[in-house]
């Protein structure tokens, strides 16, 4: 069960249904069975509970059930009063309240299915077929380690990015995406006792990946940093950012209480080399992490070294994202390269062993 929308605050939603025959149930009444010729459902959360209405007749309940009749059945998803764009999606919808009178909205999807939203989603269109078997891999394992990461909630994964982005599922003939997650249907990555594999990933790690404990404060086994010579030369490899002088140090004066009037620490403010990954802005003894001055100034990664240019700071660089796992960029040019995906795998996973396992359905 995968939660939709998961970080936004709903109040109602537009439903539509693209094609077959849907089921629709309140609570557990069996109100409507329809089909796809122009339906639109809108949903609608009360104080008292939800608001169904379907051309004009409306049911009050407290949740709602669409079952396709076919699993090649899909819906569209348009979130109502928001600038969200709607969504496409395979399976079922759930849909529940909130004890903060919000819609609570989940997908009920066979695993292949949802690994196809994913990967398209992680990764886009027009790789190679072995970069897609790598990360339907690496998203398998990944989903399944942290299968009950939102049991809290009500249902198992979400669909935004700490959970892997499931922004879609198209419905659509055989592409290379869904043929990747078949080819590949059941296989993870495992430590040798079975256990699974940590599988992070990012889209550019600037040359170097990152130890988890520079981006998380705490390791990871059997995850390290390492030199990647295959992500450079891409658009994420470098990047450049201008920063006001003022706003510079007022964020380090403020936040730190750094003697930004001192002329020797003025220096180190405005003069910082990062030729390799590290977890501190000039020194720990300064106690500044870099993933915080990542956040503050919406930074592509924390692997970035700084100069003085006029009333500016420039913020010079490489990769995109936290630089732990695999680097997806990397990957894709492993794969251009005429790299196997199972030797994409060990490259960015070392330690870990390539296993079949039985398969959760949903």
């Amino acid at each position: 069960m995968i939660g939709l929308f998961a970080d936004h605050t709903l109040r109602s939603v537009d439903i539509s249904f693209q094609n077959g025959l849907y089921i629709i149930f309140t609570d557990s009444t069996l109100q409507r069975i329809t089909d796809s010729s122009g339906t639109h459902l809108k949903i609608e959360a009360t104080e008292k509970g939800l608001r169904l209405n379907i051309a004009g007749v409306i049911y009050n309940c407290n949740s709602i059930k669409l079952i396709p009749e076919k699993v090649s059945n899909f819906f569209r998803i348009k979130p109502l009063n928001s600038n969200l764009k709607e969504r496409l999606y395979e399976g079922e919808l759930h849909v529940e309240k909130t004890e903060k009178n919000n819609l609570k909205i989940m997908n009920f999807i066979e695993m292949n299915d949802y690994l196809e939203g994913v990967v398209e989603s992680e990764a886009g269109r027009g790789q190679l077929f072995e970069y897609y078997k790598v990360q339907s891999i690496i998203s398998r394992t990944f989903a399944l380690r942290n299968w009950n990461k939102h049991d809290k909630d009500g249902f198992n994964l979400c669909d935004q990015v700490h959970c892997q982005a499931y922004l879609h599922k198209r419905n659509a003939p055989k592409n290379t995406i869904d043929s990747a997650v078949n080819a590949t249907s059941n296989f993870v990555l495992t430590y040798q006792d079975t256990s699974f594999a940590p599988t992070f990933f990012h889209a550019n790690c600037g040359g170097q990946i990152s130890d988890p404990e520079w981006v998380w404060n705490s390791s990871i086994g059997g995850l390290c940093t390492f030199n990647d010579p295959y992500c450079m030369n891409t658009k994420q490899g470098t990047w450049t950012k201008y920063i006001p002088l003022t706003v510079w140090k007022d964020y380090f004066k403020k936040t730190y209480d750094f003697p930004i009037e001192d002329s020797a620490y003025f220096s180190l403010l405005t003069n910082f080399k990062q030729d390799q990954r590290m977890s501190f802005f000039i020194h720990p003894q300064f106690g500044i992490p870099l993933r915080d001055i990542r956040e503050e100034f919406r930074l592509k990664s924390t692997y970035f070294s700084v100069k003085l240019e006029g009333n500016n700071v420039v913020l010079i660089g490489r990769g995109f994202g936290h630089g732990v796992g695999l680097c997806q960029d990397g990957a894709m040019q492993m794969a251009k390269s005429g790299y196997s995906s199972e030797e994409i795998l060990y490259f960015y996973y070392p330690n870990t062993r390539l296993r079949e396992q039985n398969p959760i359905r949903k």
